[in-house]
């Protein structure tokens, strides 16, 4: 197995834990506490990563351009908004299809960077598509359901709107993130990525603070003294976030998030492990669904 894959494999780890603790703090905390807590609580762990990082290979942090502070805005933003939309969505839906809602992520990849280079969409690129789109109307379905009035309110639901959007927003962080490490003069790529990973914690910690106090002071208050997941968050978040952005480094982005929907299977195994909840046949079918659809333009 290629080392990128098992960076990967640590990645979607961390991620599906660090989702789950701020899947249970919504309660507590609120959308936008509970999203805070991901960034505020991951400055002092990514800046750990980076100075460890920069000791070990005897280098200083990489010359800063414009490009680079550019896509790293995009990507952080992005990844923000990506944040808010997915504990949104577990108000509508339980914790495995709110992140299976945020997998068709791969897919608006794949036809971001069809339109964008110009490349030709393929029959198994196409029936990818398909099946795509019909396991997200399966996974929007309210009482599980296969009938047309179901497909129907389903696609006209909220929690639709709010996960395709999700699913966008992380594919354009994804695009952002890596055109800031591309963006960076180093050969080492264990410095490119640590050096982006803290500065776009750092950024994105900064605007969500502001955004809370100018806002949603209580919130802010009430992310600040949970303390205790609030550290657990940034560890296992800095852990995700280091780990995708060295895998990004080291290869296509498309690919290595192809690889992270295994997500989706932790996801499984901790809703019904851990949240004691139900998965029906027509949302597992759809996890498999959006799988299939995956593979597909993985294998394209």
């Amino acid at each position: 197995m290629e080392l990128w894959v098992v960076v990967t494999i640590i990645a979607a780890t961390a991620q599906t834990i660090r989702t789950a603790i701020q899947r249970q703090m919504k309660g507590a905390l609120g959308d936008y506490g509970a999203s805070a807590i991901r960034f505020i609580y991951a400055v002092p762990f990514s800046l750990i990563w980076l100075l460890c990082v920069l000791w070990y290979f005897d280098h200083s942090i990489p010359k800063l351009t414009f490009p680079f502070f550019l896509w790293l805005a995009v990507g952080g933003l992005s990844q923000i908004i990506f944040t808010v939309f997915l504990v949104k969505l577990f108000s509508y839906k339980n914790f495995v299809v709110g992140v299976a809602f945020s997998k068709t992520e791969v897919l608006l990849v794949a036809i971001l960077e069809a339109l964008i280079l110009s490349i030709a969409i393929n029959l198994q690129f196409a029936i990818a598509i398909v099946i795509g789109t019909i396991s997200v109307i399966m996974l929007s379905l309210k009482e599980n359901l296969l009938s047309f009035r179901e497909i129907r309110t389903g696609l006209q639901s909220r929690s639709t709107g709010i996960g395709l959007l999700a699913g966008l927003a992380l594919a354009l962080s994804v695009v952002g993130f890596r055109a800031a490490i591309d963006a960076l003069a180093s050969e080492e790529l264990m410095v490119r990525a640590a050096t982006a990973g803290a500065l776009g914690v750092i950024g994105q910690a900064f605007v969500m603070v502001g955004y809370l106090f100018m806002f949603r002071k209580q919130e802010l208050i009430d992310s600040l003294s949970e303390w205790k997941p609030g550290v657990l968050t940034g560890v296992f978040a800095t852990t995700a976030t280091g780990s995708w952005f060295i895998a990004f480094a080291m290869h296509s982005g498309a690919a290595v998030r192809a690889v992270g929907q295994i997500e989706l299977v932790l996801s499984i195994a901790i809703t019904i492990l851990a949240f004691k909840q139900k998965i029906t046949k027509i949302e597992l079918t759809g996890v498999v669904l959006l799988l299939a659809s995956i593979l597909l333009v993985v294998l394209n």
